[in-house]
């Protein structure tokens, strides 16, 4: 009968201990951008990041160059006219988003946005995007390169 109790309170244990790790990542997920089905690359820029864990939790600050800086490294896709920009997110979570052009060495306008659909530019150039997208535990930046054609 002691056993029975004994493995009884450790099976319960294990289902509290179990059930009260709601851990999150590490950083934030990975944005996927398609337009007209074509993925595009995308960069994470600087983030803040807080872990949360059963006894503790961490902030994690990464810091990166700027966007126009880090689109010097990155392929520009070819795209049409008033092309539509989806972003997804590797984990399925649906940041608050906003999206920037870059000129030269700094911030721009804002693009528009609808849902996570970025309405990119209607005239013809090569176009640096930054998306700043914000969840509950922290915020992150992204970076990707078109060239409307």
């Amino acid at each position: 009968m002691k056993v029975k109790k004994l493995y009884a309170i450790l099976m319960l244990l294990l289902l509290i201990v179990g059930g009260c790790s709601n851990e999150t990542k590490e950083e934030p997920p990975e944005a996927k951008v398609k337009i007209n089905d074509v993925n595009i690359e995308t960069a994470r820029g600087t983030y803040q990041w807080e872990k949360k864990s059963f006894l503790s939790n961490t902030t994690v600050i990464a810091d990166a160059a700027a966007p126009f800086q880090i689109a010097e490294d990155m392929k520009a896709e070819i795209v049409e006219q008033s092309s539509v920009a989806n972003v997804e997110f590797n984990d399925g979570s649906q940041p608050q988003l906003q999206a920037y052009l870059w000129e030269e060495e700094k911030r721009s306008e804002e693009l528009p946005l609808n849902q996570h659909n970025i309405t990119l530019p209607s005239e013809k150039g090569k176009y640096v995007i930054e998306m700043n997208a914000k969840w509950s535990n922290g915020d992150s930046s992204y970076t990707f390169v078109v060239e409307v054609r």
